[in-house]
């Protein structure tokens, strides 16, 4: 049976943990919810949260809502299994095939689609440029605190996770898609909080995620398949429009291997790789993507503004989130993206002399800002029609952004009041931006075209209207926020999902324009595995 229960936050608080508050709801509820509690832990039934959501419409008196479920552990298992076959749908199916296949990159996509290959027992190679995660972070965090240039094959875009690892693990998807559900279950087996299971905003937090990305890929390896980290792919052996091997570089050597079956999921910011592989004639084309700034307020009031209370008085209540969008006078949207609540502004620069930012959060999102990405649509009206003018694009403002703050790993910063005002840079003023290694007062109206500018200026003063406070003097503004999405689409076939003119290679997740974000690129990485394999089924 199904059940809807209403819960405040001091109720859970009183019971220390949203299970036992659950519990006690039912017992002191109605007749078929007091008899359902009563069949739990003895044996016959067993009780699963199915969703929990904030309503904040009535503040400061917000509670959580929960659906949950009592059933016998035997619905429960014959569901999960159900699920399981659904996904991996040729566990029983005798694969036969001549070389074992490659999966590039090991972000959200080629983490699961080798996840999934292994599953099967087909022993992937799978091939990242970045470091695995201790170096990884290492290096990151060396260049956050000012001790160690950026490192082009290891930073916030490439290494063990992707960029996802430095994102705060936000799981929230749009998409209707069955295999959602399995990804949250998979990251749980993994180690994940199990709250990701129902949350309606799941999120793993990067600390946790680091963690859980290392456990997965020691289960591809148990299964028999191979990562090799610091290995960038520098070309693909073609013949005949057939894929027959690549070419990839480990520190000073260059290693060729055969391969008829490579699912290629690089993440956006491989640009150097989106140009060698069109040099070989891999069909793709420019795609619309965004740009813009991060955003920052002190956490506690957007916790107020959205909440009527600061939620770190509140266990089992995550810090406040916001998404938000507007029609602006510019005739372009502006809309918010990765929020990250109680987080903070990094680095996601992948090149020397760039600057670009990014958001990340812990599980705990008790940092004292809350931030997000404020974005506006960009299309070839503003960066042509090159198949890489909008990659272009995004290089000539993280590189302008790099001289803005001062040619010395700064970012470009402003106050709001600052920016609208077309004001001298004159600091900050309670908020303090977050952003490591540093940051440098700058007129953000110099980085961008003027229609941009514009769309940030009218567009933030508007959602001051939906959150109090957001179009505050002080807000933090910090540039520039670039890689939104990969500005380039590989073209693949829809029943394939193979390249539409390189039979063999499988385009795949954020960076080959197929998803957008941790669960989307996760289940694209799922669905290529599939094709694959159903080949040789």
């Amino acid at each position: 049976m199904i059940f809807d229960l209403k819960i405040f936050p001091d109720e859970l608080d009183h019971f220390g943990n949203e299970y036992d508050a659950v519990i006690y709801k039912l017992k002191t509820g109605t007749s078929p919810m007091r008899k359902s509690a009563s069949e739990i832990g003895n044996g016959s039934k067993e009780l699963r949260i199915i969703k929990k959501s904030v309503d904040a419409r009535k503040k400061p008196h917000t509670f959580l809502n929960y659906k949950v479920r009592v059933e016998t552990k035997e619905i429960f298992e014959s569901e999960d299994n159900e699920l399981k076959s659904q996904v991996l749908k040729y566990m029983d199916s005798d694969i036969k095939m001549s070389s074992r296949p490659v999966v590039i990159g090991f972000g959200p996509a080629g983490m699961f689609a080798s996840l999934i290959l292994a599953e099967y027992g087909l022993r992937p190679l799978v091939l990242d440029r970045g470091s695995r995660m201790d170096r990884r972070l290492e290096l990151v965090n060396g260049y956050r605190e000012g001790k160690d240039r950026l490192d082009p094959e290891t930073n916030v875009q490439f290494g063990e996770g992707g960029a996802g690892t430095f994102s705060d693990g936000k799981l929230f998807s749009g998409i209707s898609d069955s295999f959602k559900q399995y990804i949250f279950d998979t990251f749980a087996d993994f180690g994940a909080p199990s709250d990701i299971k129902y949350d309606s905003h799941p999120h793993i937090g990067t600390d946790n995620l680091r963690e859980v990305v290392v456990r997965i890929r020691e289960r591809i390896t148990e299964l028999g398949g191979e990562i090799l980290f610091g290995s960038r792919v520098d070309s693909l052996k073609i013949d005949q429009g057939v894929v027959t091997g690549l070419s990839y570089i480990s520190g000073e050597d260059r290693i060729d291997i055969d391969a008829s079956d490579i699912i290629l999921a690089t993440g956006h910011s491989s640009r150097d790789t989106f140009k060698k592989l069109y040099s070989q004639g891999v069909m793709m084309e420019n795609k619309p993507f965004s740009v813009g700034v991060r955003i920052e307020h002190p956490r506690r009031d957007i916790d107020i503004a959205q909440y009527g209370f600061d939620t770190v008085n509140h266990h089992d209540i995550s810090s406040a989130s916001y998404k938000l969008a507007t029609d602006t006078v510019t005739g372009r949207k502006l809309y918010t993206f990765c929020m990250c609540p109680g987080g903070v502004v990094v680095a996601g620069a992948s090149s020397a002399d760039h600057i670009c930012t990014n958001g990340m959060s812990y599980y705990s999102r008790d940092d004292e800002n809350s931030n997000s990405a404020l974005l506006v649509p960009v299309d070839p009206e503003i960066y042509g029609d090159g198949v890489f003018s909008g990659m272009d694009f995004q290089e000539m403002l993280e590189k302008k952004a790099y001289i803005l703050g001062g040619s010395d790993e700064s970012a470009p910063s402003s106050t709001f009041k600052d920016f609208l005002e077309k004001n001298k840079p004159s600091g900050f003023g309670s908020v303090k931006p977050s952003y490591k290694p540093a940051v440098r007062p700058a007129d953000l109206n110099e980085l961008f075209p003027e229609v941009i500018c514009e769309t940030l200026r009218d567009g933030i003063k508007k959602m001051g209207r939906k959150i109090r406070g957001f179009d505050r003097d002080d807000a933090v503004l910090t540039a520039v926020e670039a890689r939104s999405s990969s500005p380039v689409r590989i073209l693949r076939d829809k029943g394939s999902f193979m390249s539409v003119n390189i039979s063999g290679l499988y385009p795949c997740g954020e960076g080959s324009g197929y998803a957008g974000g941790i669960t989307s690129s996760a289940i694209d990485g799922i669905k290529c595995a599939n094709a694959l394999v159903s080949k040789y089924v």
